[in-house]
């Protein structure tokens, strides 16, 4: 069986950038929000309308949902399918959107990684996201660190220290028998 990589934490942590350069797998969620600019359909998010995501839904075919900062987010059961028959896979989700996942799908490995407030701030203002997001995002800040205590591993992406953040994430997942291709991502199971 294959094993899903579950990664959490808070914006601006450094979540996507990371995990794109560790695994080629990933699992994309939806979302009902509009793109940030250069974000591309299908590769970051499917961008989807309320009404296809309320259809969704109603059809039963979300293994996870979540709301946040009013708009919808999730991970189709097709997609998850396609994605884990490939190989191991990645996703990157919420608290509760872990807690679905790991009911729906056992075989997990969940991460939590975190930066500083301040941060997690500047790098937000940086890839140039609106102040007024970026506070509305990191309101719940610290109520999302808290929830670390649920993740099987907890790690944090020091100020600069990216090269230092992605080889502990590599540690972790070859010692949970993932093991590297021969493009050096992970995606074999030893």
């Amino acid at each position: 069986m294959n094993k899903l990589i579950v990664l959490s934490g808070h914006s601006g942590g450094g979540k996507t950038s990371l995990m794109r350069q560790i695994m080629k797998n990933e699992v994309v969620s939806f979302t009902t929000r509009s793109p940030r600019k250069g974000e591309i359909d299908g590769v970051d998010y499917k961008f989807i309308s309320l009404e296809k995501f309320k259809e969704l839904k109603e059809q039963g075919k979300l293994i996870e949902q979540v709301e946040y900062s009013g708009h919808y987010y999730g991970i189709d059961q097709e997609e998850f399918e396609n994605k884990m028959s490939l190989g191991n896979a990645f996703v990157i989700v919420d608290y509760h959107g872990m807690q679905q996942i790991k009911k729906f799908y056992s075989n997990c490995v969940t991460l939590f990684l975190y930066t500083s407030y301040d941060q997690a701030y500047k790098q937000m203002v940086e890839r140039g996201d609106a102040l007024e997001k970026v506070e509305q995002r990191l309101s719940t800040y610290h109520e999302e660190i808290g929830n670390r205590k649920n993740y099987d591993y907890v790690i944090r992406n020091n100020n600069s220290m990216f090269s230092v953040t992605k080889e502990i994430i590599e540690k972790i997942l070859e010692s949970e028998h993932l093991k590297l291709d021969e493009s050096g991502r992970i995606n074999k199971i030893e």
